[in-house]
This record gives structure tokens, C-alpha cells and sequence, in this order.
């Protein structure tokens, strides 16, 4: 109900008020006195409305407000999620690029009888063995970011929900729109 019309009607019931006292004072018949019960009863009803109102209003304005950040957490959380993710593949990819390369240079190895060539293989082959050190590291170190980052963007999820939570349960106690 807006404001306006919340005056409106108060202003209506004190004219009416104001009208029920002097014409208390003049004889009345029965069915005029029955008006002024029904019409306090609705200003009352019109006064719990409002007073529901200015407590509400504010609870739903900041549960919205914190919905809002939440969201925007949860979509900077599932950002960060993707980019891990995608820096896990491209990892995965960097490891099979060295492992074939390390297959190569070990059948290679085999077949080499020159002792330079063999030498030259071999450490080809221990700087292969370094680097898919080194990319097992950053896996593993991706995979642990990964499983940070998860379990923060379900967190986040979970308090988006209980604040949408919250939002229903507003709705419920305001009641159906009329």
C-alpha cells in the first residue's frame, strides 16, 4: 500500500471519528452506531499493516543486498575454478608433449651406437626427466588450488542458498499479494 494512500485513508478515519463523536451527540439508530467498531478496527488493522511494513522493509532490503555480494563472490570463485581448471589441461598436455618427446629420445638411445650422439641423447634425456619433474609439480600444485577453490566456491554456494532461504521465508511471512 502506498504512502499516500495509507494518509488518505487515516485521514478518512479521523474525519469519520471526528463525525461518529458529533453525531453521537444527535439520536442515531442502531445500524449507524455498528460503523465506528468496524471502522476502528480497520485503522487498527491498517496501523499492524504498517508497523509489519517498516520492520520488513529493511530485513528484505539487506538479506537482498547480501544476496547480491554472494552472488558476485560465487561468480568470481567459479571464474577462478575455470582458469584453474584450464591451466590443469594445458599442464596435461605439456606433460604427454614431454613424455613423448622422453619416449622418442630413449628408443632413440637404443639404437644409437655413436658415443657422441648417445651422450647428447642422454642428456636430452635428463633434462626431459627434469622438466616432467617440474610439471608434476605444478599438477600437483594445480590439483591442490583446484580442490581450494572448490571447496570455497561451495561455500560461497551454500550461503547463496541460505540467504535465498531466508528471502522465501520473508515472502512467506508477508503473505500472498492482494
Amino acid at each position: 500500500m502506498s504512502i499516500p494512500r495509507v494518509f488518505a485513508i487515516a485521514s478518512v478515519c479521523v474525519v469519520l471519528a471526528f463525525s461518529a463523536r458529533t453525531l453521537r451527540a444527535t439520536p442515531q439508530t442502531a445500524p449507524a452506531t455498528d460503523v465506528l467498531p468496524a471502522l476502528l478496527a480497520e485503522v487498527h488493522e491498517l496501523r499492524l499493516a504498517m508497523e509489519r511494513s517498516a520492520t520488513v522493509a529493511p530485513r528484505v532490503q539487506l538479506t537482498l543486498a547480501r544476496l547480491n555480494i554472494q552472488e558476485q563472490r560465487t561468480v568470481v570463485l567459479s571464474r577462478q575454478l575455470d582458469q584453474i581448471r584450464q591451466e590443469q589441461a594445458n599442464a596435461l598436455l605439456e606433460t604427454k608433449k614431454l613424455s613423448s618427446e622422453l619416449e622418442d629420445v630413449q628408443k632413440a638411445l637404443q639404437t644409437t651406437l655413436d658415443a657422441s650422439q648417445r651422450s647428447g641423447l642422454e642428456f636430452e634425456e635428463q633434462g626431459l626427466k627434469r622438466k616432467l619433474g617440474q610439471q608434476a609439480a605444478i599438477e600437483d600444485r594445480l590439483r591442490g588450488r583446484e580442490v581450494d577453490a572448490a571447496q570455497l566456491l561451495s561455500a560461497e554456494q551454500s550461503r547463496w542458498i541460505d540467504l535465498n532461504s531466508k528471502l522465501d521465508e520473508i515472502e512467506r511471512l508477508l503473505g500472498p499479494v492482494r
